[in-house]
């Protein structure tokens, strides 16, 4: 909606102000009257008007006066003279001071009205001019504050190549002053590899969608010439269109006609993201710790390789490496020392092979190396040899001096494999023959090998399916007082109800369940499965006074080794000091400070320790009394090689040795009578084996527990010969947990 015009009407007379002002107002205007040149002046300085009626001839302030007043105040407003004066001088003033037009008294409203409506609409057209000047200046500092402000290089060249214009970014990245580059041609700071490229960019013609898009070029930077410069170049992502002057463009937004002046050229510093490219490239494809190839870049040469080798009729070999005793020196020594060993294994290996050949590392302390361009398997065995031999010589990290061994499969195309997934498996199966074989060695792949690594998958399955089923089951061996001949406790052992083979001890499938891990989960399963059981018992008011539970070396290495104790004591509400953990002698060289932490976090809570197999290790009298050790389990073979009226002396001494630590004796795999009367008169306390009983299930267990009245010098405990008969020979066939 259109606002009404306001007019200031100025004059010295009354009645002239009073016809004029309803003449005006009868048409629509708004109109305030002022009694003199002064009261105009004053008027004038507080409010906002369209257009002044003014008279010349007034007393005091005169109009030519009230006209210097606004043109000193700068007040936008159009002046209509209506006066009697008709002094060419004065008329002249009267223009010069900036009047629209001069009416003459006494005028004709209709010239009045006509000549208003020129001056509204010339003082209409001034306002919008004006805002159009303050929108093009206004317009024109934000682009030069974008253009000078821009993370961009922004160049103007000249049809000739020669640069117009360069913004501020441009000095910075380029080290090069603005006056140093106008009217220099854009080839002097282009790469010469990149002028080709790059002229094709600086005298772009286009404009619109085929304008020059994303276009990559390196920069020359100027050298340092200050503190701190070092850039020789910089890679740019071109973006340029061409510039027109009177130009006419289509509705596409292309220029259809007009004089080509030259190119607008945007470079974008891309030289830090390509850096961040080929490091991300270099990392996903290379180790990170050892700057070999890793698993994905080794695969894709040996792919290549393997597609050469067919193209050429050509042989080749894969070398599947790992370190035999890393694992020791790592969780021993730290792993800033184990990785500083990986990196001189990596640079060992990487000296022993030709320059075309890849050696890799897979993860872990595996390696696996490519050998084209080969002959004979003879190439392959000596490489292995060398490989072998070098791994073999010590190691220096951090003072210490190391030594390690490697065991080395090897396959070869095209007899082991045609594609590279088969020829990594087939050298990963070799490499495991070689360390059932002892180890520090290598051998090539046979067919034989996969035969056995398939029942090892197989048997995997199969105990992976069992879990799951709940095929398996938790069995009890009593351990006997040797004083009373009362239970004092029992062995949890496992058993697997298979489907189809009948029941099977560990002896069928723990090598299977450590070398795969599942050993973990199995663990898991019959600490929970024994507590609860045995719960029940004492809950029931069998005398118990312990619960014993085999665990791996794979189980105590698992951070969450102790809590998984832990919350099973909690969740089934069974009293820590029943129970007892079984592990070996070969256990507590592995990782040493780690295991002893986490017994004696045990211990805190009430759970026993009991050395599992002892006489068979390496433990020094210094560990086990660093250890919250309550029982030495004598190993069973040391038992079974019994004789009768034999020397006994090792037998003795871990008796002895027993007594002096303090610690109570257990002797397991008792079979025979006069071993049973040997082992009191030494005062060993607690007898485990057969004589007494088989492991048998958690309810016959708990029925000898039951009826249990003392039985030393009596009949030994019935054995159920129908769990007897599933086990080969009268071995001892535990449930560790590992």
């Amino acid at each position: 909606m259109e606002s009404t015009p306001r007019i200031l009407l100025v004059d010295d007379e009354p009645g002239m102000l009073a016809s004029t002002k309803a003449l005006l107002e009868a048409v629509d205007y708004d109109v305030v009257i002022a009694h003199g040149g002064k009261a105009a002046i004053a008027m004038l300085e507080i409010e906002d008007f369209d257009m002044v009626l003014l008279d010349m001839n007034m007393p005091e302030v005169n109009g030519h006066q009230v006209m210097e007043f606004i043109n000193d105040k700068l007040i936008k407003v159009a002046v209509v003279v209506l006066s009697g004066e008709v002094d060419f001088d004065s008329i002249t003033r009267a223009f010069q001071l900036g009047a629209f037009d001069y009416i003459k008294k006494p005028y004709e409203f209709d010239e009045l009205q006509h000549t208003l409506r020129n001056a509204l609409r010339k003082q209409e057209l001034e306002k919008s001019l004006f805002s159009l000047r303050k929108q093009l200046e206004r317009s024109e500092r934000l682009h030069r504050f974008m253009i000078e402000s821009s993370p961009d290089i922004i160049f103007i060249v000249d049809k000739n190549g020669n640069f117009a214009f360069v913004n501020d970014r441009a000095e910075e990245l380029l080290n090069y002053k603005k006056d140093e580059l106008i009217s220099a041609h854009f080839a002097t700071i282009v790469e010469p590899d990149y002028v080709e490229r790059a002229t094709h960019c600086f005298h772009e013609r286009r404009t619109g969608p085929r304008a020059t898009k994303d276009v990559e070029i390196w920069l020359m930077c100027k050298p340092g010439s200050r503190p701190g410069w070092t850039r020789n170049m910089i890679a740019i992502e071109l973006n340029s269109l061409g510039v027109y002057e009177n130009e006419i463009r289509n509705d596409k937004g292309e220029v259809q006609s007009g004089d080509f002046s030259g190119t607008y050229v945007v470079g974008r510093d891309i030289t830090e993201r390509l850096a961040s490219e080929k490091l991300i490239h270099s990392q996903a494809y290379h180790d990170l710790l050892t700057g070999l190839p890793n698993r994905a870049l080794f695969h894709d040469r040996l792919s290549n390789t393997i597609s050469n080798a067919r193209r050429e009729n050509d042989r080749l070999s894969v070398l599947f490496l790992d370190l035999d005793r890393f694992k020791v020196v790592n969780d021993t020594l730290g792993h800033s020392v184990g990785d500083e060993l990986l990196k001189q294994v990596a640079n060992r290996l990487r000296s022993c092979l030709r320059e075309g050949d890849t050696v890799a590392r897979l993860g872990g302390d595996e390696f696996i190396v490519l050998l084209p361009n080969i002959n004979s398997d003879d190439i392959a065995r000596l490489v292995a040899k060398k490989l072998v031999d070098a791994i073999k010589q010590p190691f220096f990290v951090d003072g210490n001096e190391l030594f390690l061994t490697g065991s080395i499969g090897i396959s070869m195309f095209p007899e082991n494999g045609e594609t590279a997934d088969l020829l990594i498996k087939n050298a990963d199966t070799a490499m495991y023959y070689t360390k059932e074989q002892g180890k520090n060695s290598f051998n090539c792949y046979n067919r034989d090998m996969s035969i056995k690594h398939s029942r090892m998958l197989n048997m995997e399955a199969e105990i992976r399916k069992g879990i799951k089923e709940e095929q398996f089951e938790v069995f009890y061996q009593p351990q006997v007082s040797s004083i009373d001949g009362g239970i004092t406790g029992v062995e949890a052992l496992l058993r697997w109800n298979h489907p189809e083979k009948g029941l099977l001890s560990p002896i069928f499938f723990m090598t299977v369940a450590e070398e795969t891990g599942i050993i973990v989960e199995l663990g898991h399963w019959i600490l929970n499965k024994a507590i609860a059981e045995v719960k029940q018992w004492l809950d029931s008011g069998l005398p118990l006074d312990r619960l014993a539970i085999n665990f791996s070396s794979k189980q105590i290495e698992q951070d969450d080794f102790v809590d998984n104790i832990v919350n099973a004591l909690k969740k089934h509400d069974f009293p820590g000091e029943k129970l007892e953990i079984e592990i070996t002698e070969s256990m507590l060289m592995t990782n040493i400070e780690q295991t002893v932490d986490k017994l004696n976090e045990l211990h805190r809570v009430g759970v026993h320790v009991a050395i599992d197999d002892f006489g068979t290790g390496y433990s020094s009298l210094s560990l086990l009394q660093k250890l919250p050790i309550h029982r030495l389990k004598i190993d069973r073979s040391f038992i079974h090689d019994m004789e009768e009226n034999a020397d006994q002396s090792i037998i003795e001494a871990i008796a002895h040795m027993a007594r002096g630590l303090k610690l109570e004796m257990v002797a397991e795999g008792v079979e025979e009578e006069f071993q049973l009367r040997y082992l009191q008169e030494l005062n060993c306390p607690v007898i485990q084996g057969f004589y007494y009983s088989q492991a048998v299930p958690c309810e016959e267990a708990r029925q000898l527990i039951k009826d249990g009245a003392s039985i030393i010098g009596s009949k030994p405990l019935q054995n159920n010969e129908s769990h007897k008969s599933s086990f080969a020979g009268k071995n001892k066939l535990k449930a560790t947990a590992g």
